[in-house]
């Protein structure tokens, strides 16, 4: 196995009715975190097998499924097969509704807590030994506390992405570290 290869996942769903919404958050930020590593800041995307769109830098292999979120873990097993990247190597970025906007936190080796993406990717690669990385996306200053689905598949205004781009290179920042420490 090539150990040192990292595999960055962003969970989103396909397609134009799902583009910018804040379940794709975790796709945005792969997308962003990719622009980083690029050396250009464009990375190309290249397509496998119509299940993701991948791109590389230096070690780095940035991947986004191209089927809906609940089937998500067939493209990330594929992914992981084709870079010869072992689970442990695979960052998973996610929407986490539980978080509020500009919030983020990583872990490992964790449940689901009912993300289906992340649900379908344990389910692919028989573990959840890999690293999760949740992007916080409940709006901030709710007065009554909303169930997910009254605000996921909303665009993300004007605010929400400033304050996701802020995050995302926080993040990048954080794996550029991680990757200088190895």
């Amino acid at each position: 196995m090539k150990s040192g290869i990292r595999l960055v996942v962003g969970l989103g769903n396909p397609g134009a009715k799902y583009e910018n919404t804040y379940h794709n958050a975790g796709m945005a930020a792969m997308e962003a975190i990719a622009a980083v590593f690029s050396l250009d800041g464009a990375p190309f995307w290249e397509t496998h097998k119509k299940l993701f769109a991948y791109t590389q830098a230096d070690g780095w292999v940035f991947m986004k499924p191209l089927l809906y979120m609940n089937e998500s873990g067939t493209a990330v097993r594929e992914a992981s097969r084709k870079f010869e990247v072992p689970p442990e190597n695979i960052i998973l970025l996610h929407d986490d509704s539980d978080l509020p906007i500009g919030a983020w936190k990583s872990s490992r080796g964790r449940g689901a807590a009912g993300h289906h993406g992340v649900e379908s990717a344990i389910a692919a690669l028989g573990t959840n030994d890999f690293t999760r990385i949740r992007i916080g996306i409940r709006p901030q200053n709710e007065r009554t506390r909303k169930k997910a689905g009254e605000f996921v598949l909303r665009k993300v205004t004007k605010t929400s992405a400033e304050i996701f781009k802020k995050m995302f290179d926080e993040i990048a920042d954080e794996l550029k570290e991680e990757a200088a420490a190895k």
